[in-house]
């Protein structure tokens, strides 16, 4: 199949995972609250730190410059949003500068996007797909932000951080559509991203599992 055939395919094949992220949910967990919000809101500090080194990690090897420049944008934005992330938990009564996001260390996710060397498969991984989850997941922490009442979190992440979650997406399919042209790239392509949203939904059942935790944001 052509490129923008194989992306449409892909898309297709992404949303039905994405269906099942977007459906992992535990009524147990702890009721929306004040704490519960800021929980959130520490463990999305990793995530962004995590996906804006991943994006720096992948600048000097990258060859392309469009794939450069959106791998630049990428790490650009997900600082930003750790910066803000950490404002709002100021702003709730939180010291961010003595939070360490990396106390426990690099997650799984992490190392997985580290290993990564084909740059169809980062695009892949990266930008179409991971982009994708974290825009459903964070659509999830939005209504759970209003139902705590925190309207100002709800917003954040409404006005400020999920249009850069699809112009992400966008930016992926595009170069997905240009780089994804032969079969083996397809093939990594694919790969790639179906690794990683088997990883996805199994670090979101973790955290269910483990810290009774759902609704959180992804980066």
């Amino acid at each position: 199949m052509n490129s923008q055939e194989f992306v449409a395919d892909l898309d297709r094949a992404n949303r039905a995972h994405l269906e099942k992220i977007d459906a992992l949910r535990d009524p147990s967990c702890a009721i929306p609250d004040r704490v519960e919000v800021i929980r959130r809101l520490k463990l999305a500090l990793r995530q962004e730190l995590e996906a804006a080194e991943i994006a720096a990690l992948w600048l000097p090897d990258t060859q392309a410059v469009d794939l450069k420049l959106a791998l630049a944008r990428l790490c650009g934005d997900e600082a930003r949003h750790y910066s803000a992330i950490a404002r709002r938990l100021e702003q709730l009564g939180e010291d961010a500068s003595a939070i360490n996001p990396f106390a426990e260390g690099r997650s799984k996710l992490y190392e997985f996007f580290a290993g990564l060397t084909d740059p169809v498969a980062r695009v892949a991984a990266a930008q179409f797909t991971r982009e994708a989850i974290g825009h459903i997941r964070n659509e999830q922490f939005i209504a759970y932000c209003e139902t705590a009442g925190d309207a100002e979190t709800a917003r954040l992440y409404r006005e400020e951080i999920q249009p850069d979650e699809w112009a992400h997406v966008q930016a992926g399919r595009a170069l997905l559509e240009k780089y994804a042209q032969t079969e083996e790239q397809q093939a990594r392509a694919r790969a790639a991203s179906e690794k990683l949203l088997a990883m996805a939904e199994g670090f979101v059942e973790m955290l269910i599992r483990t810290q009774k935790m759902s609704n959180a944001p992804g980066c």
